[in-house]
């Protein structure tokens, strides 16, 4: 009985024992000079990152006036050049108030001109040939009532006579003062003040005028660059607001290499450092390159990978790479990024 009780004790010893070498046993058999050494490893690593082609200038094409597409002449992956139309909305409404606009200035400058030019001389002579009719009738109207008046006095006119003749005095001299201000005012032209109004109105039509070609004009849209077509968000005949993408447009032309490596290995990595890129579409070439900037901060990462395991709960600083050669390498394409040493 005493040599079975132990056994079981020297047994319980022994697995006590084992777990507190597997648990403090490397903590108390490193030293000072040891512990030194994954540190430097640590340092001396090689950073990787992933990274993705893409093109400098990329462009979301968008409209400056709301409507509905009439046409879109480029499809995805089509080449395109700079100035080449490639949208068309639907002006039908805008070329209407261009018209309208147009119409209204062409009287603001027929306006102007009749008043630079002054009043035709046919009509001051109307004004004058009924200045001098309003004259010749007032003066008959006048004398008709100092007749009139004689007459009373003498009683040999009835009171309804002279009433008579009296308003008829009085509209023929009304008559005579307006025939007279009018010649007046043909004579002297248009004021200056008027003058001023009549080109006022032109300027402001004009204005008008102008703003409604524009917005026409931006009816059709142009691309801002040579390139290609990435994405096409939108097809004809849908509507679309002002702002709105309706295609996006890169510039194959102009690649870089956006690499992110982790927070870990921020400060490693400095511009003007060489770098190797390899890409999956060429696995035995090796693109050379040189850091080109360094963006300050970090950020969430962005880049996806083919691991579906892989987190992007993680920070990153973004590296913006230049190849001396980007033969085969494609708008989009994803890469690894050696930053050498």
């Amino acid at each position: 009985m005493t040599t079975g009780r132990t056994g079981v004790v020297g047994f319980a010893f022994l697995a006590l024992l084992a777990l507190a070498l597997a648990l403090w046993g490397p903590a108390l058999l490193s030293g000072t000079g040891k512990s030194e050494v994954p540190a430097q490893q640590q340092a001396e690593r090689q950073v990787v990152a992933k990274g993705i082609v893409e093109s400098e200038e990329e462009v979301d094409l968008s409209s400056d006036v709301g409507g509905t597409i009439l046409d879109i002449s480029v499809p995805e992956g089509e080449k395109v050049r700079k100035g080449q139309t490639i949208v068309t909305l639907d002006g039908e409404k805008a070329r209407d108030r261009l018209k309208a606009s147009e119409a209204a200035l062409s009287q603001a400058k027929a306006r102007l001109r009749e008043m630079e030019a002054g009043y035709r001389s046919e009509d001051v002579e109307m004004a004058k040939s009924r200045s001098a009719k309003a004259a010749a009738y007032y003066e008959r109207a006048r004398d008709e009532n100092s007749r009139q008046e004689r007459l009373y006095e003498k009683r040999a006119t009835t009171l309804v006579e002279l009433e008579k003749a009296r308003e008829t005095l009085q509209v023929a001299a009304a008559e005579l003062k307006e025939s007279q201000s009018s010649l007046e005012k043909l004579q002297k032209g248009f004021r200056e003040e008027e003058v001023e109004q009549s080109k006022a109105a032109v300027s402001s039509a004009n204005s008008e005028v102008s703003y409604r070609k524009a917005v026409l004009k931006d009816h059709r849209i142009a691309s801002p660059t040579d390139g290609i077509v990435l994405k096409r968000h939108r097809d004809p005949h849908e509507t679309v607001d002002r702002g709105v993408p309706i295609l996006t447009l890169v510039n194959p032309d102009r690649l870089r290499v956006r690499a992110e490596i982790e927070e870990t290995d921020v400060g490693k990595v400095k511009v003007g450092q060489s770098v190797e890129v390899r890409s999956d579409a060429y696995r035995d070439k090796v693109f050379s390159g040189t850091v080109r900037i360094v963006v300050a901060g970090v950020k969430r990462k962005a880049q996806k990978t083919f691991d579906p395991m892989a987190s992007f709960d993680v920070n990153t600083q973004d590296i913006y790479i230049a190849l001396t050669d980007y033969t085969g390498l494609a708008h989009g394409m994803t890469v690894t990024v050696r930053f050498k040493k």
